[in-house]
């Protein structure tokens, strides 16, 4: 039942939004919505305290599309598209990605330190008492790395289909940071503005991140 209700949620956004911003979880998407969120504030001169959510800076300007952030997992159960890309094949779709390794390994601390117990057992994960190593968690079934690079060939098989795309690496994105953001601004439909692209590069590193994001984002690293 609580997947199904993340699914009716999910799917109502997916209904109104103008955007997908698609990864698997612990790819980059807090530290994505941190940049987005920034470059936003920058071209309407909104406050600089507020991080983007699914349509409350669209409240703001009706001029900011809403976008939405989805880990594509209760959507395509909610759907019934399980074994496809069919909800984005025409949907304006932004798909981050990251090394498999590197996401599995942020997952297991995610699960370890961060995540409830309810969602735990929701997404099958190992309990929330168990007592495992980084290795067993990388190698199990329903979380680890097997599992992230079924759902990663999953897209890569469908991304032809999809009409509107753009695929950004997270390792580009650290390396480039300035230069990922522009394509990704670009393909919003803003113009990659050189001065705007570095505020929002120096805003969204470590050290500048607000409290509380800063955590999120190396959970992410």
């Amino acid at each position: 039942m609580q997947r199904w209700r993340r699914g009716k949620e999910e799917f109502w956004k997916y209904n109104h939004c103008q955007y997908i911003f698609a990864s698997y979880g612990k790819s980059g998407r807090t530290w994505v919505r941190v940049m987005i969120s920034r470059y936003y504030q920058l071209v309407y001169k909104l406050p600089d305290n507020i991080l983007m959510g699914f349509d409350n800076f669209a409240r703001m300007n009706k001029d900011i599309p809403r976008i939405f952030f989805t880990h594509d997992n209760y959507l395509r159960g909610y759907t019934g598209n399980v074994d496809s890309k069919k909800d984005f094949y025409n949907k304006n779709t932004v798909l981050l990605v990251r090394n498999p390794i590197d996401v599995a390994v942020s997952q297991f601390f995610q699960w370890k330190y961060r995540m409830r117990p309810e969602k735990k057992a929701m997404n099958k994960y190992p309990a929330h008492e168990a007592n495992i190593s980084v290795y067993d968690f990388v190698k199990g079934e329903n979380q680890g790395l097997s599992h992230i690079i079924a759902f990663m060939n999953n897209w890569a098989r469908e991304l032809p289909k999809i009409q509107n795309l753009l695929v950004v690496r997270y390792e580009d994105l650290r390396a480039h940071p300035e230069q990922q953001m522009a394509r990704i601004v670009e393909f919003l439909g803003l113009e990659a503005n050189p001065a705007y692209l570095r505020d929002t590069a120096e805003f969204a590193s470590v050290e500048n991140l607000p409290e509380g994001a800063g955590e999120l984002f190396l959970a992410q690293r």
